[in-house]
C-alpha cells in the first residue's frame, strides 16, 4: 500500500474517532478541493475535487484541462474528467447518494449550496478539514523534503551576502536570488499576504514583519532583514537572517543579540516542555526583560509543510502540545517603527529523545546551519 492509501485510511480513523460513529457504515464521505489537501492524498497538486468515501474507493474530479496530468500524477483514485463549473458539482454530486454523511473542507458557497440540494442539513458538514491535523505530523520523506529545501535556503543566504551592496535595489536583490533558488531546483510557494516571493526590507522597512519587497536602494549603516521561504518537491522551509551593512550601532547591535537569545531560548525550551505556550513565553519573556516586548508583535513560530503557515501555532495561550516529527519555525523579532526591524527564524524538526527524563521528551533538530552570529557586510 502506498503512503497517499496510508493517508486515506488515517483520515477515515481521525473522523470516526473525532465524531459519533454514524449507524450506517462505510456511509461517510470526505471532500477536499484544496491543491494541498488534494496533493497529500493522490499526489496531484491541481485543480479538482477529491472525494473519498469510508471505503477508500477515492475519486478525483478535475478539470479537462488537468485530466492527463492528474492521471499521470496521481496513485491510487479515480479520475473523472468534468467541465469547470455546474458541470464539475455535478460529477460531485454523482459520486454522492442522499443517505450519504458528508464532510466538506472549505467554505464554498456554490458548492455547499448544491451539496445542501442532495444532503441532508444533518448529514452536510461544512468547514471542517481533519486533514490540517494529520498533515501537522510528518513522515519520514515529507521531513526529507523539507531538509532538502532548508539547505537550499542556507546556500541561498550565502549568495545573499555577496550581493547585498549599497544603491542595490531591494528588487534588484530579489532578482539575482530568485534566479539562484530557481537554478538550485527550488521552488516558491505561495502566500496570500505577500505578493513579492521573497522579503528583502532594508533601513525603516524592516520595521514590518511582512513588508513589501521595494525600489528601495541599501543604504549604509543599516539593517537588511532576508526571510526566504523555499519549497522542494511542494514541502516548504521558511528561514530568516538579519545583516548589517556599514558602522552598526550599539543600540542596534543589542537589539539583534537580544532577538538571538530570545531565539536561543524558545529552541532549548523544545526539550524542556510539552507545551508551545511555554515556548512562546521563552522568547517572549525574553525580550519582555530586555523592554522591547511591545515591539515582539507576531507569534513566536508556526507549522511548515504543504503550506507555509499551517499547523501548529506557536503563541501566546495556545493549547496544542508538542508532538514527534512536527516541523516548525521559531522566529522572535522586534520592530522599532521608522527605525529599523530585526527576526531572526529557522525551521525545525521534533524528534523524540532516547532515554528521556519525564517531560522532556524531545529535542529539536535544526534544519539550517547558516550562522546567526551578526554579520556586518
Amino acid at each position: 500500500m502506498n503512503q497517499h492509501n496510508t493517508r486515506r485510511q488515517k483520515l477515515i480513523r481521525l473522523i470516526n474517532t473525532q465524531r459519533e460513529k454514524q449507524e450506517n457504515t462505510n456511509n461517510m464521505v470526505m471532500i477536499l478541493d484544496k491543491p494541498e489537501d488534494i496533493f497529500y492524498f493522490t499526489g496531484f497538486w491541481g485543480e479538482g475535487i477529491l472525494v473519498i468515501p469510508e471505503t477508500l474507493s477515492t475519486k478525483l474530479i478535475v478539470p479537462k484541462l488537468e485530466y492527463t496530468r492528474a492521471l499521470r500524477r496521481s496513485q491510487d483514485c479515480d479520475v473523472i474528467s468534468s467541465e469547470r463549473g455546474k458541470t464539475l458539482t455535478d460529477s460531485l454530486l454523482n459520486q454522492l447518494n442522499e443517505n450519504n454523511v458528508v464532510f466538506y473542507n472549505n467554505n464554498n458557497y456554490h458548492i455547499i449550496k448544491e451539496l445542501g440540494k442532495k444532503i441532508s442539513k444533518r448529514n452536510l458538514v461544512v468547514d471542517y478539514n481533519p486533514v490540517e491535523k494529520l498533515r501537522e505530523i510528518k513522515d519520514a520523506q515529507e521531513i526529507d523534503k523539507i531538509k532538502k529545501a532548508s539547505n537550499m535556503i542556507d546556500r541561498l543566504f550565502g549568495v545573499a551576502i555577496n550581493e547585498i551592496k549599497v544603491n542595490r535595489s531591494e528588487e534588484e536583490i530579489q532578482a539575482i536570488l530568485v534566479y539562484e533558488a530557481m537554478k538550485m531546483g527550488a521552488k516558491f510557494p505561495f502566500y496570500q499576504f505577500t505578493s513579492n516571493p521573497l522579503i528583502i526590507a532594508s533601513g525603516s522597512q524592516a520595521s514590518f514583519p511582512h513588508a513589501e519587497t521595494s525600489k528601495r536602494t541599501i543604504e549604509n549603516d543599516e539593517f537588511i532583514v532576508l526571510d526566504i521561504t523555499l519549497s522542494y518537491d511542494h514541502y516548504v522551509s521558511d528561514a530568516t537572517r538579519t545583516f548589517g551593512i556599514g558602522r552598526i550601532s550599539n543600540k542596534m547591535k543589542s537589539v539583534y543579540d537580544i532577538v538571538k537569545a530570545a531565539q536561543e531560548n524558545g529552541i532549548r525550551r523544545l526539550s524542556e516542555t510539552d507545551n508551545f505556550a511555554v515556548v512562546d513565553a521563552a522568547c517572549r519573556d525574553t525580550i519582555q526583560k530586555e523592554g522591547f516586548g511591545e515591539y515582539f508583535i507576531h507569534s513566536t513560530g508556526h507549522g511548515v509543510g504543504l503550506e507555509v503557515h499551517e499547523l501548529p501555532w506557536i503563541r501566546p495561550k495556545i493549547t496544542s502540545r508538542i508532538q514527534e516529527n512536527m516541523t516548525i519555525t521559531i522566529e522572535p523579532g522586534i520592530y522599532l517603527e521608522n527605525k529599523f526591524g530585526v527576526r531572526i527564524e529557522d525551521s525545525l524538526c521534533i524528534v523524540k529523545r532516547k532515554n528521556a527524563k519525564i517531560g522532556q521528551d524531545f529535542d529539536a533538530l535544526n534544519f539550517h546551519s547558516f550562522d546567526k552570529e551578526l554579520i556586518i557586510l
